[in-house]
C-alpha cells in the first residue's frame, strides 16, 4: 500500500501504544543467556528433557507472559518451583539491563524523539514492572512516554483488556505497534488500528495487523 495513502488514513492519530521486546527492545540479548540458566535447573529437575536450546527456540516466549515458558516446559512442576526458576531468570536479566548486554534496535531513540512531538506515547508490555521501568532508564527513554503499562501491575491479565481498563486514560485516536499475535488481537478487540513490526519475534503472527513495518525507522514514513 502506498505510504502516502497510509499517512493520510493515519492523519488523526494523537496516540500510540507501543510493545516493547521485540517492538522496541531487541531483548534475546538479555533474556537467552538468563533463560538459559533457567533451562539448565528445569532439565537438572527432570523437565523440558526435549527441549533444544537455541535463540530460535528461545525467541517465541517472548513477549508471552512470564509463567507461559514454564507452564509449556514444565506442565506438571508445582507453582513454587516454577515461580523460583522465573524469579531467577528475572533476575539475570534485570542483571543484564544493568549491565547493558541489550540493545534497542536501531533507530529507536531518534523515532521516539520525533514521535514524542507530535504524539502521546505509551507502552504495554507483557511484563514485569521492575523490568520495564529499569530498561527504560538505562536506555534513557523514558522521557518520551507519557505512561508505560507493565501486565504485572494488572496482574498479568491480557493486553486486551488492559487496554479497555485504561483506555478513558488515553487520547483518541490510537493505534498499536507490536510484534506478537497479542499485540494484534488486543488492537482489534479494541477496534484500533495496528501496526506489526516483522522484525520481533513472531514474524508470522501478523496476519491481522492493519499496517507492517519491516524496521522501527519505517515508521515515520507512515506517521
Amino acid at each position: 500500500m502506498d505510504k502516502n495513502y497510509i499517512r493520510g488514513e493515519l492523519k488523526n492519530i494523537k496516540s500510540i501504544i507501543f510493545d516493547f521486546d521485540g517492538t522496541l527492545h531487541n531483548t534475546i540479548k538479555v533474556y537467552y543467556p538468563a533463560f538459559s540458566e533457567g533451562v539448565k535447573i528445569l532439565k537438572d529437575h527432570g523437565y523440558a528433557k526435549d527441549f533444544e536450546l537455541s535463540e530460535d527456540n528461545v525467541k517465541r516466549f517472548l513477549g508471552e507472559r512470564p509463567n507461559f515458558a514454564y507452564d509449556l516446559l514444565a506442565p506438571s512442576a508445582d507453582h513454587d518451583f516454577k515461580k523460583k526458576v522465573m524469579t531467577l531468570v528475572g533476575q539475570k536479566m534485570d542483571e543484564n539491563i544493568k549491565n547493558r548486554v541489550g540493545k534497542l534496535y536501531d533507530g529507536t531513540e531518534e523515532v521516539l524523539q520525533k514521535l514524542s512531538k507530535s504524539y502521546d506515547l505509551y507502552i504495554l508490555s507483557n511484563c514485569r514492572e521492575s523490568y520495564l521501568d529499569q530498561a527504560l532508564d538505562i536506555y534513557g527513554i523514558k522521557k518520551y512516554f507519557k505512561k508505560y503499562y507493565a501486565a504485572e501491575t494488572f496482574d498479568f491479565i491480557p493486553k486486551d483488556e488492559i487496554i479497555k481498563q485504561e483506555r478513558k486514560n488515553i487520547r483518541e485516536e490510537i493505534i498499536f505497534v507490536g510484534d506478537r499475535h497479542h499485540d494484534m488481537e488486543a488492537a482489534r478487540k479494541n477496534n484500533l488500528r495496528s501496526i506489526f513490526c516483522t522484525y520481533g519475534f513472531g514474524p508470522e503472527e501478523g496476519k491481522d495487523a492493519t499496517y507492517k513495518i519491516d524496521s522501527i525507522k519505517e515508521i515515520l514514513e507512515i506517521l
